[in-house]
């Protein structure tokens, strides 16, 4: 049996695609004072570019990840302040920041490194009052985050948001408590990249802080695929512009730095459920990311190492 998945890969409104400059004199609609949960692609054409400053938009990224860079730059303006700007799997994107948000303590001075446009960021700081900062390579993200703290109402903690580039962060060494990622390794395309951001992770964090590196890694790709594969489903393969962690390659570099606490399998039963059951459900390849199989699949207890997005919790030695 096969059936035909080609129209969602694993983030399936990710594309290679170059959108189309705007129509001449056109403006983001005034998204900061709607209540409204259903978003235009027109009106989100330009990022608003609010309260920028000077020189904000430079990242001093090596050249060969500036495709990818402005690949999210341009989904930055396509999405605006939606959550599928980062990820169209707007269940697990919230599940996800649950799981993140236990790791966190009152007080904490956090990073968020790769932010998109805030949604989890600003998720984190609703319910902890902690002090985090966002930053992410693609300047129309860091318009959108700005746009969605505005949104946010009464915070327990506070959030500011700021154009960053995770291979050189600007900021002293042990700086904050904990620093997190969200498949933001995985657009750095390459292993080298991914271990200087680490480094990076490293010198910020304070003596006993924590990187908390919620990531896609080719085995469990791997895993979820030989599942997918057993039951008659096509293989599904990375999007051009991700590099998923290769995790003993990964986890052997990280112990020159870090204590491995722990790996939290937080999706493998919702993989199971979502990418290995639901597509036999699925008719023209049209996906609900909301549906009961998807709402109950985050919460239910989990199973095997099928899930695509794994939690590796890694503690920088005290002093």
């Amino acid at each position: 049996m096969s059936i035909n998945e080609s129209n969602f890969h694993f983030y399936p409104a990710d594309s290679a695609e170059v959108l189309p400059e705007p129509p001449s004199g056109a403006t983001p609609a005034d998204s900061a004072n709607s209540n409204s949960k259903t978003y235009n692609q027109s009106d989100f054409w330009r990022s608003p570019e609010t309260n920028r400053p000077a020189n904000s938009t430079r990242t001093d990224l090596p050249e060969e990840l500036e495709t990818i860079r402005l690949h999210w730059e341009r989904r930055g303006r396509k999405y605006g302040l939606s959550p599928s700007a980062s990820w169209v799997d707007e269940t697990m994107l919230r599940h996800e920041g649950v799981i993140l948000s236990k790791y966190l303590k009152d007080g904490d001075r956090v990073l968020d490194a790769g932010c998109a446009n805030g949604y989890t960021t600003v998720q984190l700081a609703r319910h902890k009052p902690v002090r985090i900062t966002g930053i992410d390579y693609a300047p129309s993200m860091i318009d959108y985050a700005n746009l969605n703290l505005g949104r946010a109402g009464r915070l327990a903690g506070s959030v500011s948001f700021r154009v960053g580039n995770f291979l050189s962060l600007d900021f002293p060494d042990n700086s904050f408590d904990k620093v997190i990622t969200k498949r933001c390794l995985i657009n750095l395309g390459s292993a080298e990249h991914q271990k200087t951001a680490l480094l990076e992770a490293w010198r910020v964090l304070k003596p006993g802080g924590l990187f908390l590196v919620s990531e896609v890694t080719d085995q469990t790709a791997e895993n979820l695929n030989r599942l997918r594969q057993r039951l008659g489903l096509e293989t599904m393969v990375p999007l051009w512009h991700n590099c998923y962690l290769n995790e003993p390659d990964f986890l052997s570099f990280a112990k020159n730095y870090f204590d491995l606490k722990q790996v939290r399998r937080f999706s493998s039963t919702y993989y199971v459920l979502t990418w290995a059951i639901y597509p036999f459900f699925v008719r023209n390849g049209q996906r609900n990311y909301r549906n009961l199989i998807h709402r109950l699949g985050a919460h239910l207890p989990q199973i095997g190492d099928w899930g695509l997005q794994k939690l590796f919790v890694l503690q920088k030695p005290a002093e």
